[in-house]
């Protein structure tokens, strides 16, 4: 039996001896639970704490060659998915800069108590309940303290990153050199009006959302290539969606069909201008804001009148004529001198939204799309923000609208980690892994060699993957709706680069030496 199997096997022992202790001694079993979660989630720190150091140490040895030099070691708690972790790790310095190497490789961002991934599951309980539900839920559920302020801010964290993300994400689409060419794209926009913490004041959420047709998911069906885009300002909001829509498509080669409930700012001229070029342009009159319209107008007539109306509506091939017709039947109906007034302004709203009322089958538009989505996509954002926490301030208001588009996009993730201690950090993780399997076999020969003569080797940068090795600044390539640094590393502005030279080995097989 090699030392290593036996080692494993006293700490399972030791671990079993533990666990039957924490159960013996608890009261019941809820009891029992709670001290095992508590004495596994502080093994699980110690455990990623120690390896920590040994990265840390790896990292040391990497810029030592560089002249870098340890100023001090400083100590650090921060909150994870795993528990509160409490890890030491260096401060390097040279020429007056210093960094964390850990810290930048971690995704550790300086002044937070909490990692991304815990950042994440905050805003991702924040962004279905209120500040204070979540905070009583994460404390019950993941045993996490935090405050509703701490929730809001982080929320109001991510909301900036999920900005700042999905704009660069536009920006890339505009420098793609392959667009996408479907027959027919959607557009749908609609506004959602929300209560202002200004006393007397409301404010509106602007949401538009492009898709490229639908499909069958067991019994529910899904929009194919799915971006929503909101925001609380209308102008900033459609020259996103339009950077977008001529970043990711070749709209020469697309039919677009483009639907609003023609309120201000979603009206056929402004969609227009945002599918300049198009193969094909047609705009609708949302169907649900109109039939909407006609039933409150005539609330006075019967309602098979209306029924019939708005089954009409869609039926005829001669709106014009039609309308008329329709409202001297519900005319007969009237009462008084209000509902006269009613009826002369639906025929007015008919008429002037006449060309846009015809459905895709009247048109001799044959596809799987349905429009009207948008109407239901705004129950995501409406529960959240008009049913709980029903008053909103003007920054508290916007974060919260990207966030939410961010988890609708399912890119709360990627906007986290894309903005983390610089875009190429995620780069130098690759870098590393790459770096540790490729030696991993190297180490295997260094033991074998030590056993026998008893010497140490040394091992060149050469021995790591070119990844590491090589200068410039990384391109940005997408992969499935979201960015990743790729190429050539480099470290984040103020942190030095890794150049070739050599790397000592200490005499202990598969460990760096570690020079303070």
């Amino acid at each position: 039996m090699d030392i290593i199997t036996k080692t494993g096997e006293i700490w399972s022992e030791n671990a079993i001896g533990a666990v039957i202790s924490l159960i013996k001694e608890s009261d019941d079993s809820i009891e029992a639970e709670r001290k095992l979660t508590h004495w596994l989630t502080e093994m699980n720190c110690q455990l990623i704490a120690m390896a920590l150091a040994r990265i840390d140490t790896e990292l040391y040895q990497i810029y030592k060659v560089q002249g870098w030099r340890v100023a001090r070691r400083d100590s650090r708690t921060i909150c994870c998915r795993y528990g509160e972790l409490t890890y030491t790790r260096r401060l390097l310095q040279k020429e007056g800069k210093s960094f964390y190497p850990l810290d930048c490789k971690m995704g550790f961002e300086s002044r937070k108590h909490y990692s991304l991934g815990m950042i994440e599951r905050i805003v991702e309980s924040v962004a279905i309940t209120t500040s204070r539900s979540a905070s009583e839920l994460l404390q019950s559920l993941a045993g996490i303290t935090i405050s509703h302020q701490s929730v809001i801010s982080l929320k109001n964290y991510a909301g900036k990153k999920a900005k700042a993300y999905e704009k660069a994400f536009v920006e890339e689409e505009e420098k793609d050199k392959k667009p996408v060419q479907p027959e027919i794209i959607a557009i749908e926009g609609d506004g959602i009006i929300l209560k202002n913490k200004k006393k007397g004041e409301v404010s509106e959420v602007h949401r538009l959302q492009v898709y490229e047709g639908v499909r069958k998911n067991g019994n529910r069906t899904e929009l194919v290539g799915l971006r929503c885009f909101a925001s609380t300002s209308r102008k900033e909001l459609f020259a996103m969606a339009a950077s977008y829509l001529h970043g990711h498509y070749d709209l020469s080669k697309t039919t677009v069909l483009s639907n609003g409930d023609g309120g201000s700012g979603y009206q056929f001229q402004d969609f227009e201008q945002m599918v300049e070029g198009c193969l094909d342009h047609q705009h609708f009159r949302d169907c649900y804001h109109v039939h909407e319209k006609i039933r409150t107008r005539l609330s006075f007539c019967k309602r098979e009148l209306v029924d019939r109306i708005i089954r009409e509506l869609h039926q005829t091939d001669d709106m014009m004529k039609r309308i008329p017709v329709w409202m001297d039947t519900a005319r007969s109906y009237a009462r008084t001198k209000a509902d006269l007034e009613e009826v002369d302004k639906l025929q007015s709203y008919l008429e002037r939204n006449a060309p846009y009322i015809p459905s895709l089958s009247q048109r001799g538009i044959h596809t799987e799309i349905h429009l009207g989505t948008a109407e239901t996509n705004h129950r995501f954002y409406s529960y959240r923000m008009k049913r709980q926490g029903r008053s909103w301030s003007s920054e508290g208001m916007e974060y919260m609208v990207w966030v939410l588009t961010a988890r609708k996009n399912k890119t709360l993730t990627q906007a986290l980690l894309y903005h983390a201690n610089g875009k190429s950090y995620k780069k130098m993780d690759r870098a590393m892994h790459k770096a540790a399997v490729q030696a991993e076999p190297l180490m295997s020969s260094e033991k074998a060699t030590t056993s026998s003569i008893g010497s140490v080797r040394t091992f060149t940068m050469a021995m790591l993957p070119s990844a590491v090795l090589a200068n410039g600044a990384p391109k940005v390539e997408k992969s499935s709706g979201a960015m990743r640094p790729s190429g050539a590393w480099v470290t984040p502005s103020g942190i030095p680069e890794i150049t070739a030279t050599m790397m000592p080995m200490s005499s202990e097989p598969g460990t760096l030496r570690e020079d303070l």
